[in-house]
């Protein structure tokens, strides 16, 4: 999609935080539009005049989990809202079976940290043996993961875009894996749904979890978890943990919920598709244009695995460590003092893009890469 798309550019105003900051920073956090302060302001207005009721809450919850089916292309019936992505996975984590399982299959090295741990935290209060998927230089192997799953897996936990080198993982090949096995296939998209395509039903993904501020879903308070109506008959079994005093299930906060309907509503308009190629575009004219600079820039050698997150450096092993190339160290200084918002991970920058991005965000940090590079 070219940047003066009569769909995507009028949306990019709707963005204010995009004349403050160069921000290309959504392998991290999206950013929320105009409107979702109208939204929650009005929300809180609503309250403070005691004229905000259930059935307004109600009304607004179910808006989020129809918006959010779409996005995913599931049933509304199948998603559910928790007030923290913890509360998500204690509703998976307390319906696996360990009586005919004995091991969990993550990628740590890819997957979001908290994500990780709580799944490792699970591991051994459960008993259960904790098996790494390990990673190539070359991208995500479907294949080192066939060797790790069998009859004794409870889940394959997985991100659909990885924290660390920002690849897009092969969902679909990952999910006819498991569904083959019968094995329950858990996806982190924090980082992915509402910005690339995801179709619960085609990719065979039982569970699916979204943290609302990780990708211009909404604020902290709220998240997404689908779960396959086919795997557990129904999403409502796992509130129950969540329940409080008066029979209710629990849910996120109001202000956040308004965000949330606001945010789901601006992608739902705009539409995924056209979001997946306006992101995927930017980022590979940043890599195109970093790459002429000579600038070590990621692409995996397996196909299919570019995403909207471009990775410039080479990768270190911790997610805190500092680049090492002493040009990026340079490149990294003068993106702090040009104002530009992005990610550092594992030894790598990271450029991650929205709907709210425009061709001018690309060149801008090129010529912020040029300028170091002197």
């Amino acid at each position: 999609m070219s940047d003066d798309s009569p769909l995507i550019r009028p949306l990019s105003d709707l963005f204010p935080a995009t004349s403050r900051w160069i921000y290309v920073d959504a392998a991290t956090a999206g950013l929320l539009p105009e409107t979702a302060r109208e939204r929650v302001s009005g929300v809180l207005e609503a309250q403070l005049l005691a004229s905000f009721g259930e059935n307004h809450a109600l009304s607004m919850l179910q808006s989020c989990r129809e918006f959010f089916a779409r996005l995913v292309h599931a049933a509304a019936s199948d998603v559910q809202l928790f007030p923290a992505t913890a509360a998500a996975l204690d509703a998976v984590a307390v319906r696996l079976d360990t009586r005919r399982h004995n091991n969990i299959v993550l990628c740590t090295a890819l997957t979001r940290p908290s994500f990780a741990a709580f799944w490792r935290v699970q591991a051994r209060r459960l008993g259960l043996e904790l098996r790494e998927v390990p990673v190539g230089p070359d991208g995500f192997m479907t294949a080192e993961l066939d060797t790790l799953v069998d009859g004794g897996t409870a889940l394959v936990a997985l991100p659909a875009v990885s924290h660390a080198r920002g690849w897009r993982l092969p969902v679909a090949a990952i999910g006819s894996l498991c569904r083959a096995l019968h094995v329950f296939l858990l996806i982190d998209a924090s980082a992915s749904v509402g910005i690339l395509g995801i179709d619960v039903v085609r990719d065979c993904i039982d569970g699916l979890l979204v943290a609302a501020e990780g990708n211009a879903l909404g604020t902290q308070g709220a998240a997404f978890l689908f779960l396959s109506g086919a795997w557990c008959g129904a999403a409502e079994p796992f509130l129950r943990r969540g329940r409080t005093r008066d029979c209710r299930p629990e849910m996120p906060n109001l202000l956040s919920l308004a965000a949330a309907q606001e945010a789901l509503r601006v992608i739902d308009g705009c539409g995924v598709a056209a979001v997946e190629r306006h992101a995927l575009a930017l980022a590979e004219r940043l890599r195109a244009a970093l790459e002429e600079l000579g600038l070590p820039v990621e692409r995996p050698g397996i196909a299919g695995q570019l995403g909207h997150v471009a990775s410039v450096g080479k990768p270190a092993a911790a997610t805190n460590s500092p680049p090492r190339d002493h040009r990026l160290q340079k490149f990294a200084e003068q993106l702090a003092s040009g104002r530009v918002r992005y990610a550092l991970r594992g030894g790598q920058l990271q450029f991650g893009f929205h709907l709210y991005n425009r061709l001018r965000d690309v060149m801008d940090v090129r010529r912020i890469a040029a300028q170091s590079l002197v």
